[in-house]
Formats: C-alpha cells, structure tokens, sequence
C-alpha cells in the first residue's frame, strides 16, 4: 500500500502540472509470490509516449522497466533491476534515445531526439523513475535544441566575433 500512495503522489505532480499529459495506472497482487506489479501508460496530448512496468516485492523493487515511443513508434527500452540496468534501442526506428547521468551515476533524464538531432521528447528522473516532463518545458527545450543546431551548423561560415554574438542572442531569446 505505501508504494501505492508514493506512487499516486509521484503522478499527481505531473498531472497537476500539464494537462496535456496523461497516465494511467494498473495495478495487480499476486497472493501467491507477495509481489505487486503496476503499469503505467503515459500519453502526451493523446499518443502514447511512455510505459512503466514495475514489480516490486516486499517493498523493494524487483525490476523496472520504461518503454519510450514516439509517434507510435517504440522507440527503446530501459530496464533496471537492483544490480544492474541495460538500454536497447528499437531496430530501424527514426528516432534515438538518449540518456544523462549525473556524478553519482543516477539517472538524471532521458530524452528522444529526431533524425535531425533535435529533440521532440523528454522525461526527468526522479529516484530511478522517469516521467514525461511538462509540455511547456518540452516546448522550451526543444526550441533551444533548434536553434543550437541552427547555430552550429553555420558555426564555421561565421567570424569569431560573429559567432559571439549569435550565441549572445541565442541566450537572451531563452533566458527566461
């Protein structure tokens, strides 16, 4: 039961946050191994982007695993038990995943990013299980994603000077 409550307590930040994101939680006791599975399916303005699968027993968690789609598309899978953790990435999908780890190698987030580099979703960690960051916040980062791209990609056409102030437009336009 506690889990459950951390767990609803977990999901009740990102869906008083953006109503555009969705989740859905499933929950089943099995009797017979005293574990607890829960599903979570996450879906940003409709389409499915998220799904989470934990069991945990006595408490402690067993495995995780997050599935990452985009457009309809799985995109890849992280999975995680308490000694180890392993990505894979779906076979010929157009998009990629990408993770980032802090010092102390906790997961800090995770994020898919197109064909072209830029980024179309990303998700924060908190305590190992992510969850699909606010649209608004996506829409910023992704929009910074855009533009750095732009301004790398002319980086070498552009005098130093130039390419100075390009960046310090670049950051007033995001500083917010």
């Amino acid at each position: 039961m506690r889990a459950f409550i951390i767990l609803v307590l977990s999901c009740a930040s990102v869906l008083g946050a953006d109503t555009s994101i969705r989740v859905v939680t499933t929950t089943k006791t099995n009797a017979e191994t005293a574990s607890i599975s829960t599903k979570d399916v996450f879906t940003r303005d409709g389409q499915t982007n998220l799904v989470r699968n934990t069991k945990t027993k006595a408490g402690a968690v067993q495995i995780r695993i997050h599935r990452f789609y985009h457009a309809g598309a799985l995109v890849g899978m992280l999975t995680e038990t308490p000694d180890s953790s392993s990505t894979t990435s779906e076979a010929g999908c157009p998009f990629a995943l990408d993770f980032e780890y802090g010092d102390s190698h906790q997961l800090k987030y995770a994020a898919i990013v197109g064909q072209e580099g830029v980024l179309v979703d990303a998700f924060a960690c908190t305590n190992g299980v992510l969850s699909p960051v606010p649209s608004l916040e996506l829409s910023d980062a992704a929009g910074i994603s855009a533009d750095t791209k732009k301004l790398m990609s002319g980086a070498r056409k552009m005098s130093p000077e130039q390419f100075h102030r390009e960046v310090e437009q670049m950051i007033e336009k995001h500083d917010k």
